[in-house]
């Protein structure tokens, strides 16, 4: 088995960003809708092209590593390209350039309203899904579970009718409470008994807390998820 290298890269970032960059584009393209949905196409192709440019080196056992700096002791707020994390990443990027394809023919068909703010929030929404993707820890799962909530809304909302704004208020709702009061809680208490929040370093902190704790702290986690 090939030994982990861990090499500090910014593609991880890029990877995320490049659609964030593509949502002011798509925003300032919306008097041009050809212009605006080919934003979208030439984002998704680019954050396939970038995440699929680590598969290599994953397979060959490195690990493609961002860091923001420490949040709080021990626990820094950052982005990790692993084998897990590429699984999705591939999945949800290559996924993003087929529905940008259909959505669009499916929004012009049916000449939908504020189809500028769609492709912009969906813009976003995907560079969530890849910052979830690309987690090292807890604080930087929570933070982008949290940012795709946010992002999500006006795609969920999008109707405007009444019973779209009652889903929207019962969405953000349901989102806020399972993630900003049990997930958030269930972070803090893994934190406070474990000394860290990295994936794959917690199981030896958990391992010798107080059962009951251990317990609670999986309760939030799973039943705020």
């Amino acid at each position: 088995m090939n030994e982990t290298v861990v090499i500090n890269s910014i593609r991880p970032l890029a990877a995320v960003l490049t659609s964030v960059l593509a949502a002011g584009l798509i925003l300032l393209s919306k008097n041009y809708p050809n212009v605006r949905e080919g934003w979208s196409i030439a984002a998704a192709l680019t954050k396939f092209g970038i995440i699929l440019s680590m598969l290599p080196g994953v397979l060959n056992g490195q690990v493609y590593r961002w860091s923001f700096g420490t949040f709080v002791s021990g626990v820094e707020f950052a982005l990790k390209a692993d084998m897990l994390g590429m699984i999705f990443g591939l999945l949800a990027s290559f996924l993003w350039i087929i529905t940008i394809l259909y959505t669009t023919g499916y929004m012009r068909g049916l000449e939908e309203h504020n189809q500028t703010r769609f492709f912009a929030a969906f813009a976003i929404s995907i560079s969530t899904a890849i910052g979830i993707a690309f987690s090292e820890n807890l604080l930087t799962l929570f933070v982008f579970y949290e940012l795709l909530s946010l992002a999500t809304y006006p795609l969920v909302a999008h109707n405007e009718n009444r019973k779209a704004r009652m889903a929207g208020r019962k969405y953000l709702a349901y989102t806020f409470l399972g993630g900003g009061v049990l997930v958030l809680g269930g972070t803090a208490l893994v934190y406070h008994l474990a000394g860290t929040l990295t994936f794959g370093e917690t199981a030896a902190g958990l391992a010798t807390a107080d059962p009951l704790l251990a317990q609670v702290a999986f309760a939030l986690l799973l039943f705020g998820s």
